[in-house]
């Protein structure tokens, strides 16, 4: 079919064509993938969710593994937090954080596609 049609009723037909195209994508889908994206845009973030993946962590040992400063590792834990990609839980008096297991998947997906290539 051509691209925009001028006979009306065949424009009809390809704009409601194109609505029940658009219907099948998920908004909640395209805003989890958009908000990973901007989550794993940074390398830090991105570290800190393949740290997280091997298990929890408390932001101290985040600190010492991969030698950054305290307040810039926090910033980072906090957009990640933000968006729902980790989140806390106290345990004695240290706050832990663990990934969410969508953005687990997320991760494998980008290692499926051969953009990371971990051990």
């Amino acid at each position: 079919m051509k691209c925009c049609p001028k006979d009306k009723i065949i424009k009809k037909e390809w704009i409601e064509g194109l609505e029940r195209e658009s219907n099948n994508i998920s908004k909640d889908r395209v805003t989890e993938i958009s908000n990973f994206s901007y989550v794993f845009s940074h390398p830090l973030r991105v570290k800190i969710a393949f740290l997280l993946n091997k298990r929890d962590l408390c932001v101290c040992e985040i600190v010492s593994i991969l030698k950054e400063k305290q307040n810039l590792v926090s910033h980072h834990i906090s957009i990640m937090k933000k968006y729902g990609v980790i989140s806390s839980y106290n345990q004695s008096k240290y706050k832990y954080y663990t990934i969410d297991n969508a953005a687990i998947e997320f991760l494998r997906a980008t290692e499926t596609a051969g953009f990371y290539r971990g051990q």
